[in-house]
């Protein structure tokens, strides 16, 4: 998908995809763990989709067109829904994609009581070959087998909504409406984040994969080490006061919104709109936040996808504490 028209945004060239990223602790039981994902999802396919969800309701069987991909007669511009679930905890599991139907999704939600490594709903529009395409929405929820002390709330989507200029800022309120409320609601964050250049596949941050972290390098520290840095980054305690605190954050005019939150974290809006979020301010978000990045000078190696463009500024932040 090509990058969004720079002049038509007035500023920064979004990338395909855009990513809402929360870590938290891993609830201790299943039933909270059920409870943690199900509000996750639920709240990102409402607020998301944007015009998928014209096509989507809970009630909706998608059972025949799963019948009519299988044949290769999915009509273009349809959408297609699935419910996927890998790295099952239990013996008894096994992993599974099958159609959206009110059914499945009971047993889905089901299933997420027994803390499974990776769960998530899918949107796609059918594409003119009839194969699912974009405009998409992925949403999920990632116990990783190396960390399953922490679990990650993600939610991508395709940015074409970016692209028109009447539709772009309505998709941006979408977006930040969604993210606050979860900062909000959800406590003891150890970080999040809205990007557009985390890794799809691993799910690193573009920093960890410069840097040629994992994610079990960098989860550990989570208390006193971001992940990374983005147009609206959040910190946990340790962070913030590692920083100086919530007045040092708002003086150092890196940031349009400082937000205090519950127990000491920080939620960091880098600038009102996204597509302002362009080099210069990327190099002060860096700035202010180098004292609790990882060391290590990141080296721009093949970008997972040709056309991305990376968030970062190519220097150890250990030379700027």
């Amino acid at each position: 998908m090509p990058g969004h028209d720079a002049e038509a945004q007035g500023g920064t060239t979004l990338n395909s995809a855009l990513r809402a990223e929360i870590n938290l602790p891993c609830p201790a039981s299943g039933a909270a763990y059920r409870d943690l994902a199900e509000a996750w999802f639920s709240a990102a396919l409402d607020e998301l989709a944007g015009p998928l969800r014209a096509q989507f309701t809970p009630a909706a069987d998608f059972t025949h067109r799963a019948a009519a991909l299988s044949r290769g007669e999915a009509a273009p511009g349809e959408l297609w829904a699935t419910l996927v679930l890998l790295e099952p905890t239990e013996r008894r599991q096994k992993p599974y994609e099958v159609p959206w139907t009110p059914k499945n999704w009971t047993a889905f939600l089901r299933d997420l009581a027994a803390m499974p490594g990776h769960a998530s709903v899918g949107l796609r529009t059918i594409g003119r070959d009839g194969d699912p395409d974009e405009p998409w929405l992925d949403v999920s929820v990632v116990r990783e087998h190396e960390t399953s002390e922490r679990v990650s709330l993600v939610a991508s989507r395709t940015t074409e909504e970016f692209t028109d200029p009447g539709a772009r800022h309505g998709a941006q309120r979408r977006w930040s409406e969604f993210f606050r409320t979860q900062v909000r609601r959800h406590e003891g964050i150890l970080y999040g984040n809205i990007t557009d250049d985390g890794e799809s596949v691993t799910g690193r941050t573009a920093l960890e994969t410069d840097l040629g972290l994992l994610l079990e390098d960098t989860f550990p520290h989570l208390d006193t080490v971001l992940r990374g840095y983005a147009w609206w980054t959040v910190c946990p305690p340790g962070v913030v006061a590692a920083l100086g605190g919530i007045d040092a954050l708002r003086g150092s005019g890196a940031f349009h919104e400082v937000e205090p939150l519950p127990g000491g974290g920080a939620s960091l809006r880098a600038t009102e709109d996204i597509w302002a979020y362009g080099p210069e301010r990327v190099r002060e978000v860096f700035l202010a936040l180098a004292p609790v990045l990882p060391e290590g000078k990141p080296v721009q190696g093949i970008p997972w996808m040709p056309s991305e463009t990376s968030r970062l500024v190519y220097e150890d932040a250990a030379d700027h504490r």
